[in-house]
């Protein structure tokens, strides 16, 4: 199976184990860990190789492939649990990771141009228009924002290697960061949604 998982594998579970963005890569029997660097140049979002973390993919105690670019990672561990704010107990459990495959962007676009169109994006009754670079808050969550020194909302084209993605950011933390299947002047498919589906196509709206 090892040899199916080459590349790199973007972390997609709804619960991020180091609470930031990070990659994936299996290597001689080992995953090596590398977290994304807080602020993107030119687009391009760099990577710190984090080999503290390494471990054997034999610690992982199942690796399922959801698809051919999708895997789930099962590994066990201990949920601790506030009883009352003043006992607490623990329970072992099996925790669930789900990772993306990193591919190249199909567009015919530039990135120029991608950041100048708006997309529709439907996923389980949640609405986003993509509109990247702008506040996204409205006008009022802006006012108090700027009050407690925040920056709102925005959604940042960012790219890793030949990978663009599409990353929400709240306060320049990025709260969700999606690879681009493909995108074109009339949509754009996003994949890594921590739930069915995991693939959407956005609609151009301008």
């Amino acid at each position: 199976m090892i040899d199916k998982l080459g590349g790199k594998w973007l972390n997609v579970s709804g619960g991020r184990p180091f609470g930031q963005p990070f990659l994936i890569v299996f290597e001689n029997g080992k995953i090596k860990y590398s977290f994304l660097n807080k602020n993107s140049k030119n687009l391009v979002l760099a990577e710190t190789k984090q080999d503290k973390f390494n471990e054997d993919v034999s610690s992982f105690t199942k690796i399922e492939i959801i698809n051919p670019n999708r895997i789930r990672l099962f590994r066990k561990g201990v949920r601790h649990i506030l009883i009352h704010d003043v006992e607490s107990r623990t329970e072992d459990v099996i925790f669930e990771e789900d990772y993306v495959r990193l591919l190249p962007t199909k567009s015919h676009l530039s990135e120029s141009r991608i950041q100048l169109m708006k997309y529709d994006l439907n996923w389980k009754h949640e609405k986003v228009i993509i509109e990247f670079n702008t506040i996204l808050d409205r006008t009022y969550i802006q006012e108090i924002n700027k009050r407690l020194n925040q920056q709102g909302t925005t959604i940042l084209l960012e790219k890793i290697d030949q990978t663009l993605l599409f990353s929400m950011l709240y306060n320049n933390f990025r709260t969700l960061i999606m690879p681009i299947i493909n995108v074109d002047d009339e949509k754009m498919i996003l994949c890594g949604f921590p739930e069915k589906p995991y693939e959407v196509i956005a609609m151009r709206t301008n």
